[in-house]
């Protein structure tokens, strides 16, 4: 969780001695650092733009003065800063904790009596908070960091005076969406009560594992923030009720933090961990341990582009008490999860040799067993076991490829699982998958925790990037660009008209994701009217949105709903005489929709990044067809493209990271640093990766490599990209 000083690192800032390094961002370097009396804390350094930015500097002064006026047991206390020097730096106290996001990502959600007793510590927190005049406006999993004795809430970064909007402009969202108020959401103030709003959040998400407005886009989670109603699961009772109070859109109507202290009101933890369920607390405790061992002063090593050769590095044995603490480290985080495996840290050791004598490593595929997912998953196996069996056709080979499928159930823990045996493997040296959101969502903190890198071709939520900031990546268009495309589509084809959209929340994250950015491209960009209708999950209000839309006279029509739902949809729209343009969410591209609709599902489109390379013409593409015939005995599978093109970019980076002439692993941390800054030209489209690891569609190409489908004779039959239709277009007017 943290790494060595280096080279250009200082080594005391003030009354601090640095000892290594616990995180990076755009904005400076937090440090843990020791004082002469032996006391750690985190140290906060500003570096970058933002040093030499007059208003950052003054927003950073005032964050220090604002914390400076909580004093409370939950909230993490400060213990120095200057905001005056040439790089400011906050100093606070060291909480070696693990964040409740993390926690929940591994264990899942809270028990209800964890739940409650984070409840009333956070809100006791919270009341510190706005007794001393101040508002948060942060309040999340990633800003509540757990300990034995309880929670601590971290991070004033944002925090601001009640009453204050000097330095906030006017319609600026200031927070992380999904975990702000509705008023927050619509960039009006915020006041205490959108910090209880966002504690509602947190405990929802505590006691469910999923935030309680879903996971996506920020507009898409701001949207539903100020739209829909939470979903808080199975909760139920007293803790229910008094989430939903303080979830209510009127901020009038929400408790108090005080309230929420006095009804959640327990006994404080007495420091065993014993408020956390077993898997959390070893968690707690792990964590804990490291922190302790993490004071031994190291030595400072070079940035890496001055590094030696590891082989050439001087062996420096551990002393007796980093060994034990280690050890009891790895015995509290073991639990039979495998975790303790992989935490030994054995890169550089000798990897397995095949009959040829050559190091074999490695690639394991990360699919699902989901009936949803069999086509999809099955195209990336054979995407991968074709680019291995590409390499080991080579005679210059330096080592062999071998390719482990594992599949998981379409749920967390069943990807967890299938992450942990995948890190545990140490000739294992990258991962394709997981090929769904929740098994991305879970299993990418598995693989950052252990530094192996995976990428996704088939996902489009960005967040996993929360808990996976290095290892993980995204090859996949995402949802939210998608959604967008389809009124890109109409504007091309000429056959922009009132629309009328279905959102159907039973498609989850992927429709609800695509929703609210078709909305506002076809209005504002398209100038046209859009007539959104939003179908809640387990109901049968489908038919009677859909008559709605067309009593309404709606010349195009968009259902962004699971596959089933799609196929009634076409039946409807059919049965009504309706034969305007019609589009489907991109995932069902390669589904069974044009089988199941049969006559009603001709006509319709599918916008998507997934290219049918059988129908290109480039060298490129022709070759990838032929081998893949010649392997399968057919075209290439929907998604098969994206996977093979994935996989190939992951072994040409990984190439790089082996030890020329050495019978030595690779260090798994490089190959995520070299795909991080990777340009990569596949079969139909350049990979590049953005600021959050997801596939990079800002540049000038985007148009031409996403491909507009649509259901002819039967089956998907490719049109051409987006930009190659609006050649066409133009070229005709």
């Amino acid at each position: 969780m943290s790494e060595s000083l280096r080279s250009s690192d200082p080594s005391r800032i003030a009354g601090f001695r640095l000892l290594r390094r616990l995180g990076a961002g755009g904005m400076g370097v937090v440090y843990l650092g020791r004082t002469d009396a032996g006391a750690l804390a985190a140290v906060k350094v500003i570096r970058g733009e933002s040093a030499g930015d007059v208003d950052f500097r003054a927003r950073f002064a005032r964050e220090v003065e604002l914390a400076r006026r909580v004093d409370n047991p939950w909230v993490v206390p400060v213990l120095d800063a200057d905001a005056e020097a040439r790089e400011q730096w906050l100093a606070t106290a060291f909480v070696p904790g693990p964040a409740l996001s993390e926690a929940v990502v591994a264990h899942g959600p809270l028990p209800t009596r964890a739940v409650g007793v984070l409840g009333g510590l956070l809100a006791e927190a919270l009341a510190a908070v706005h007794t001393a005049g101040l508002v948060h406006r942060d309040v999340k999993p990633g800003n509540v960091l757990l300990v034995p004795d309880g929670p601590r809430l971290i991070d004033f970064g944002i925090a601001r005076a009640a009453g204050d909007t000097a330095l906030t402009a006017s319609g600026l969202v200031v927070g992380t969406p999904g975990f702000l108020a509705p008023e927050q959401a619509e960039g009006r103030p915020a006041s205490p009560a959108s910090d209880v709003f966002a504690l509602g959040c947190v405990l929802a998400y505590a006691a469910t594992g999923t935030p309680p407005f879903g996971t996506g886009t920020p507009d898409a989670l701001l949207y539903r923030t100020v739209h829909d109603e939470p979903e808080l699961g199975d909760v139920e009772g007293e803790l229910r009720t008094l989430m939903e109070r303080c979830l209510a859109k009127d901020p009038d109507a929400r408790p108090t933090a005080d309230e929420m202290r006095r009804l959640l009101a327990q006994d404080a933890p007495d420091g065993s961990g014993d408020w956390l369920p077993d898997p959390v607390a070893r968690m707690v405790a792990a964590r804990a341990a490291e922190g302790l061992a993490l004071p031994d002063i190291e030595p400072t090593i070079v940035d890496e582009t001055d590094a030696q050769d590891p082989a050439d590095a001087p062996v420096r044995h551990p002393g007796r008490r980093r060994l034990l603490l280690a050890g009891g480290a790895l015995l509290l985080a073991g639990g039979g999860t495998g975790a303790a495996v992989w935490a030994t840290g054995d890169d550089g050791k000798e990897p397995s040799s095949g009959s040829g004598g050559r190091p074999v490593y490695v690639l394991g595929v990360h699919t699902a067993a989901g009936s949803a997912d069999t086509a999809v998953s099955r195209a990336c196996e054979r995407a991968a076991r074709l680019a291995v069996a590409e390499h080991n056709a080579s005679p210059k080979r330096l080592y062999d490829l071998k390719a482990q499928v594992r599949a998981d159930r379409g749920d967390a823990d069943s990807a967890r699982q299938v992450a942990l045996a995948f890190t545990a493997d140490r000739d294992v040296v990258a991962v394709l998958g997981p090929v769904a959101e929740i098994p991305m969502q879970a299993a990418a903190s598995v693989y950052a925790e252990a530094g192996l890198t995976h990428v996704s071709s088939t996902t489009g939520l960005q967040d996993y990037f929360a808990t996976s900031p290095k290892t993980s990546f995204q090859s996949g268009a995402s949802h939210l660009a998608l959604g967008t495309w389809i009124a890109f589509h109409a504007l091309a084809s000429g056959q922009v008209a009132p629309a009328g959209v279905v959102i159907d929340r039973a498609g989850g994250s992927i429709v609800q994701d695509q929703g609210p950015p078709l909305v506002t491209g076809w209005r504002d960009t398209l100038g046209t009217e859009i007539l959104p209708r939003v179908v809640a999950e387990g109901t049968n209000d489908s038919p009677r949105a859909i008559r709605d839309l067309l009593d309404a006279g709606v010349g195009d029509f968009v259902y962004l709903g699971p596959l089933d739902a799609t196929v009634r949809a076409a039946e409807e729209l059919a049965a009504a005489g309706f034969t305007g343009p019609r589009w489907m969410q991109h995932r069902l591209y390669g589904s069974d929709f044009p089988r199941l609709a049969a006559a009603a599902g001709e006509g319709w489109y599918v916008v998507t990044s997934a290219v049918d390379p059988s129908v290109l013409t480039t060298r490129q593409a022709k070759d990838f067809t032929t081998a893949w015939r010649g392997r399968y005995g057919g075209a290439p599978e929907p998604y098969a493209t994206e996977a093979y093109d994935s996989v190939r970019m992951l072994l040409a980076e990984f190439a790089r990271t082996v030890p020329a002439g050495a019978r030595r692993r690779p260090v798994r941390a490089e190959l995520a640093e070299r795909l991080a800054k990777a340009k990569y030209k596949g079969i139909a489209r350049t990979y590049t990766f953005g600021e959050y690891h997801h596939y990079d569609n800002t540049g000038e190409g985007w148009a031409a490599q996403t491909f507009v489908h649509q259901v002819r004779d039967g089956r998907f039959q490719q049109l051409g990209s987006l930009a190659d239709l609006n050649g066409a277009a133009t070229a005709q007017s």
